[in-house]
């Protein structure tokens, strides 16, 4: 596939992974603000479904940051050990469980 098209694919990707992290935000939000026992199992499912679409989607803003990154490397013929990744990015096994505020240097972590 050309770059054009892989370049297209990246950024749907990131808008799509940006609606889903607002909108897992949002409804989880809504559940607490108008849910009146926090305890019932429905609102409990909801709440987890709710939160699994955020996570989901700051996921995607990640990936899509690291691809564009890649690609930035790329262009501009820098290539790292790691085959060309940011070095502004964390990639050691502590940070690839931790909350994404944990995470310093990651700027769509910090936006979302």
């Amino acid at each position: 596939m050309s770059k054009i098209v892989d370049d297209i694919k990246t950024g749907l990707k990131g808008i799509r992974g940006a609606g889903d992290a607002i909108r897992g935000e949002v409804l989880e939000a809504t559940d607490q603000a108008f849910d009146n026992n926090q305890n019932h199992p429905e609102t409990r499912a909801s709440q987890a479904k709710n939160r699994v679409v955020a996570e989901k989607g700051k996921q995607d803003l990640r990936s899509v940051d690291d691809m564009l990154a890649r690609r930035e490397w790329e262009h501009k013929g820098v290539t790292g050990a790691d085959g060309g990744a940011s070095a502004h990015h964390r990639t050691d096994a502590d940070a690839s469980n931790a909350p994404a505020s944990a995470v310093a240097g990651n700027s769509a972590q910090r936006a979302a």
